[in-house]
């Protein structure tokens, strides 16, 4: 494994014969080969670019399915832009966590769904923060509204300096603060925990983590993907 940026690995990855498996209950678990990744992210990239996102814009991920979440990470990966994962959650702190993160990017869009996004109107309604949320409904993307991925995007490939994605704290008793990582930190974490324990093709992983937390993200989605681990 010797990538510098996540771009070279999602590319390596097309020709891999691995799967992540979602196991979404006792008789519910689908595979998603390794080798389908990168052409459903750069088909995905397409409708993130139709409405403006372009290299160094932020994409918020508010998100429930993990599924969703993988498509759409690795699309923003492949148009260098970066993202923001955030839990969507059912709580009114972590509603107006979305919206402090908001307030806090330069050219932000968002991927989610409209089940989600209903939500969230609900509650600007209820807290004066209507004005925010339609100021960045021209720049969403609504999954559950896309039936084609057939057009694809144009990649813009990372430099090993360029930021990958933001994660940000709680901001349960202050201002979220984001944590800039960037591809050559991911990178150079990723194989440091490789090395640390001394991770093989014949092994797997199993997580419970969300992937908007970074231990879920790195540790148990990003890890395994440039090992080329299922």
């Amino acid at each position: 494994m010797n990538y510098s940026t996540l771009g070279e690995a999602i590319a390596a990855r097309r020709s891999s014969s691995r799967a992540i498996h979602f196991i979404e209950g006792e008789n519910d678990e689908r595979a998603l080969p390794f080798a389908q990744i990168y052409d459903r992210a750069i088909g995905l990239l397409h409708h993130f670019q139709e409405r403006g996102a372009d290299a160094g814009s932020e994409l918020v991920l508010l998100l429930d399915s993990n599924q969703q979440f993988v498509d759409s990470f690795w699309a923003g990966v492949l148009g260098n832009l970066i993202l923001v994962p955030l839990a969507p959650g059912a709580t009114d702190k972590q509603r107006h966590k979305f919206f402090r993160v908001l307030r806090k990017l330069k050219r932000p869009h968002l991927c989610t769904d409209r089940k989600i996004f209903a939500r969230l109107s609900a509650f600007a309604a209820e807290h004066g923060l209507t004005t925010e949320l339609e100021r960045i409904k021209p720049a969403t993307v609504f999954l559950d509204q896309i039936d084609d991925i057939s057009r694809p995007g144009r990649i813009h490939a990372a430099r090993p300096d360029d930021i990958a994605f933001v994660q940000y704290s709680s901001g349960s008793t202050s201002e979220p603060k984001g944590v800039i990582l960037t591809h050559r930190n991911l990178t150079t974490n990723i194989e440091a925990i490789v090395r640390g324990i001394d991770l093989q093709p014949s092994d797997s992983g199993l997580s419970w983590m969300p992937l908007t937390h970074d231990m879920g993200l790195i540790g148990f989605h990003l890890t395994p993907f440039l090992a080329d681990v299922t």
